[in-house]
């Protein structure tokens, strides 16, 4: 469960680099951003609880997983 856990946290993290490489990019080429300062900081959080998430007390226990802001799911590539 432990390996499970760990290979769910490592694809969620991949499945939302591209978010804040684009944010980042946008920045970068002085262009409108697509998330807000907003989005882009709980964004940043998501990531960091998934990073932190096997050192959790809670960890692999899967109903306490971080939770991704909704807004994601709205995101496309």
């Amino acid at each position: 469960m432990v390996a499970a856990e760990r290979a769910w946290r490592d694809v969620a993290i991949e499945s939302v680099k591209w978010l804040r490489e684009r944010h980042r990019d946008e920045i970068d080429l002085d262009r409108e951003t697509t998330l807000s300062a907003e989005q882009f900081l709980q964004l940043l959080g998501y990531m960091q609880e998934l990073r932190d998430w096997p050192q959790s007390d809670q960890f692999p226990a899967l109903a306490q997983r971080p939770v991704a802001p909704p807004w994601i799911a709205e995101q496309t590539p």
